[in-house]
């Protein structure tokens, strides 16, 4: 639902592998022409944000309302039409009432969030409206005493613990899994640029945001670029234990001279080369812990590749 695994996770050829085993897959989405699509059984076109009410939390923790300005574009429906359609068509779903509104789910939400660092009991659609956002926690008995929630968190003093006192708690220190070596000299860093947004489902389509970022490529230090022969500006091929890409390279100060870096925006491009292994405590992907090296290309075919990595 609204997520692209073949492009978003680590090792995209395990990822790969394993949606074609799937005997079902449905893929919920705004967008048809996303990569993950390509492997679904079923497709459920979703409404955007501006076509279905909701609400929308932003980092000061301030809830607001967002209300349907449009109706759904074609047959698109909003998630929450699709998610109870789903669940009425098996068994169980007989046995189960569903909430219908955006209201219903909010207000159960905010039911189950009581005595939570997060508690939103004292909210519901109406009172977030009237008060033009509120911030949480904002309890059940806040109503008559608060305007709009805490504007501070721990401004009081105090934490959620017997003595009030926040925890510190040390993590073990756990060496990288995979580093560099002679077969392999470089660290492979991945991460976000300012033009994209995830997966370039949306921003992929802004002309704007493609003119600045168009293509799939790779930062690389000067000194480590002279040392391998690279040229800015020409494409090269960086491999890994699990698979390989074509990429752009560019020629910065900006990594260090044994790290090369590569957006992860772009279809079947760097978490080719990522590994799946997952934090034992957070499960977040080792997206940053994987050795690379780099290969000379035919400039003509990479070329080639290079734009079938951006058609999605």
């Amino acid at each position: 639902v609204a997520t692209n695994p073949m492009t978003s996770m680590p090792n995209t050829a395990r990822i790969r592998k394993t949606l074609e085993k799937l005997e079902c897959l449905i893929v919920q989405d705004s967008y048809v022409d996303v990569e993950t699509t390509q492997y679904a059984h079923i497709y459920f076109p979703a409404a955007t944000w501006a076509e279905k009410e909701g609400v929308f939390t932003n980092t000061e923790r301030r809830v607001n309302i967002v209300r349907q300005v449009t109706e759904p574009h074609a047959n698109s429906r909003s998630d929450l039409w699709i998610f109870n359609q789903m669940a009425k068509r098996f068994p169980q779903g007989a046995k189960v009432k569903f909430p219908e509104a955006p209201s219903d789910v909010f207000d159960e939400m905010a039911y189950l969030s009581r005595g939570r660092l997060v508690d939103i009991s004292g909210m519901n659609h109406e009172l977030i409206e009237k008060k033009r956002g509120i911030q949480w926690p904002y309890r059940a008995d806040d109503v008559a005493v608060k305007e709009k929630g805490d504007q501070r968190l721990y401004e009081k003093g105090g934490f959620r613990y017997a003595d009030g006192k926040a925890k510190l708690i040390p993590l073990p220190y756990i060496e990288n899994n995979e580093v560099p070596d002679d077969e392999y000299p470089l660290w492979l860093n991945s991460g976000r640029v300012v033009e994209h947004f995830h997966t370039r489902t949306k921003t992929g389509k802004v002309g704007n945001c493609n003119k600045f970022s168009p293509t799939p490529y790779m930062e690389i230090n000067p000194d480590a670029a002279e040392e391998l022969g690279i040229e800015h500006m020409t494409y090269v091929r960086v491999v890994s234990r699990r698979g390989d890409a074509v990429v752009l390279a560019q020629l910065t100060h900006r990594v260090p001279r044994n790290m090369v870096f590569i957006p992860f925006h772009y279809h079947d491009c760097v978490n080719r080369l990522t590994k799946g292994l997952l934090d034992p405590h957070s499960r977040q992907p080792a997206f940053k812990q994987s050795a690379v090296r780099i290969e000379h290309v035919n400039q003509e075919e990479a070329a080639r590749l290079n734009v079938e990595m951006r058609e999605f």
